[in-house]
């Protein structure tokens, strides 16, 4: 009997035992970490794909800084296939290490392939179970995402590094992917990217700019945007802290150039809408609080007159830069990536559910009014211009 319920004891210990252990692991020495990836759209039509893989006995550490010249810190490999999963498997056949892409940072849409439309990329996004939906997503401008993720950067040693940390700035347009892909299945509103050009030069002394916004109108790429109104953008974003406005005060004389600049300290946007006879109406507040950074003209801004004429042109001059940018979004692009739409969907739902479907045609002719109040918190240590004879 003792031996019995000894027996009954043990017998589902060694059961456990059996069951215990990781018989699918991947040691981490045997995964290549994907860091930044892109599609291009190749000349037979079908999709490319690029890889940026970092080198793991090359990575610096922070004792030995960043780029090490002479050392190779990446792999860039590229394949061409009908979807993503036939190209995985391609590029998988050709390296030694199980492909990871859970520590993809930035994912680049080639320019050609965005126009073209990018279902086959959005689908590999989507369905791929080691795909982080916190990834950064950029268009290219100019140029192929291969070639951005082939080119060097000297202030990183691995390049998916610097766009990471570029897009975390507050004056560029950062859009990760769960952003993008809600956004691609909205009605209210539709996609937008940042934009990266390769700087003029040598390719070996390759650095991006990330100053410009890619416009899409469902899963289709339909223009870019210029810094100046992707900064717009940015500030309806309420990401504009630490940027620069300068703005044109007084005509230019001998000694001073007439404008002010001033940085961001604070800045808010706000969208409210109504139906006038059955249309929508919509009215864009524009808010920030800034301090004067450079004073190039001969006004003492210890003057309260003077100040108050600054913050009237700095609201004159944005409220017309405002303008240009909804023109060319509204009007040429035809693309609502300030959301329109989706506060109309939220303030006026019975009118949404009647016109969503129609709301890509009905955009372009929506009035929109704008109002500007850009207001001076510090003037700085000096009041009137220093070079300015007393």
């Amino acid at each position: 009997m003792i031996r019995l319920k000894w027996w009954t004891t043990i017998a589902p210990l060694l059961c456990l035992s059996l069951l215990t252990g990781c018989w699918d692991r991947t040691e981490i020495n045997d995964l290549a970490f994907v860091l930044a990836g892109g599609f291009d759209l190749a000349e037979n039509g079908q999709l490319e794909a690029t890889l940026q893989i970092a080198l793991p006995t090359e990575v610096p550490t922070a004792t030995s800084g960043g780029r090490q010249a002479g050392k190779k810190t990446i792999l860039v490999v590229s394949e061409i296939g009908s979807n993503g999963a036939d190209i995985l498997r391609k590029l998988q056949q050709r390296l030694s290490r199980q492909i990871f892409l859970g520590q993809r940072a930035v994912i680049i849409i080639g320019e050609t392939y965005g126009r073209h439309g990018i279902d086959q990329g959005l689908d590999q996004l989507l369905r791929w179970p080691d795909s982080r939906y916190n990834s950064y997503i950029l268009t290219a401008h100019g140029t192929t995402a291969k070639k951005v993720l082939q080119t060097p950067y000297l202030l990183e040693a691995i390049p998916a590094i610097a766009l990471k940390k570029m897009l975390i700035n507050d004056s560029t347009l950062s859009v990760k992917i769960d952003d993008f892909l809600d956004a691609v299945s909205s009605y209210d509103r539709s996609p937008v990217t940042g934009a990266v050009k390769l700087s003029a030069g040598r390719i070996e002394d390759g650095a991006f700019d990330l100053g410009e916004a890619a416009v899409y109108q469902e899963n289709k790429l339909v223009g870019f945007l210029p810094s100046k109104e992707k900064e717009i953008l940015v500030w309806w974003r309420e990401k504009l802290q630490s940027n620069t406005i300068t703005t044109q005060v007084e005509p230019e004389v001998k000694d001073f150039k007439g404008t002010v600049g001033v940085n961001v300290l604070k800045s808010n946007a706000h969208i409210s809408t109504k139906l006038n006879h059955g249309m929508p109406e919509v009215t864009m507040s524009f808010k920030a609080k800034v301090r004067v950074a450079q004073n190039d003209t001969r006004l003492d801004l210890s003057k309260a007159e003077n100040l108050k004429r600054v913050e009237s042109k700095l609201s004159s001059e944005t409220e017309k830069q405002i303008k240009n940018t909804l023109h060319h979004v509204q009007k040429q692009l035809k693309s609502d990536v300030f959301g329109f739409g989706e506060e109309i969907h939220i303030g006026h739902p019975a009118y949404w559910k009647q016109n969503k479907e129609q709301w890509t045609h009905i955009y372009p002719d929506v009035p929109v009014t704008v109002e500007v109040d850009i207001r001076i918190q510090r003037v700085g240590r000096t009041q009137s211009p220093a070079h300015l004879k007393k």
